[in-house]
C-alpha cells in the first residue's frame, strides 16, 4: 500500500481527505447504497462527507474529517494538505 506522501507525489494535485478502511463500505456497497447514506455517522461517510466539502471550497477542520483519532493518533496527525 502507497503512503500518502507517495499518492501526493505522484498525483501532484491537493489532497481533499483520506477515506478510512472500514467494513461499513463494503456492507454499503453490499446493499447497493452510498455508505454515506447506509451509515451517515460512520466513519468512512464522514470523511467523505469532508472532502465533498473541501471540493466545494468550504473549510473543514480536521476534527470534521475521517475517523475519531485515540492519542497516539493525536500525537501523530498531521494535515497532508
Amino acid at each position: 500500500m502507497l503512503k500518502v506522501d507517495d499518492v501526493l507525489e505522484i498525483l501532484s494535485i491537493p489532497l481533499l481527505g483520506i477515506i478510512p478502511e472500514s467494513p461499513e463500505v463494503i456492507r454499503a456497497s453490499n446493499m447497493g447504497s452510498p455508505v454515506t447514506l447506509s451509515n451517515a455517522g460512520s466513519a468512512p461517510a464522514r470523511a467523505y462527507l469532508a472532502a465533498a466539502k473541501r471540493l466545494r471550497g468550504e473549510v473543514v477542520a480536521a476534527a470534521e474529517s475521517g475517523s475519531k483519532k485515540g492519542l497516539l493518533g493525536r500525537f501523530f496527525w498531521r494535515r497532508a494538505a
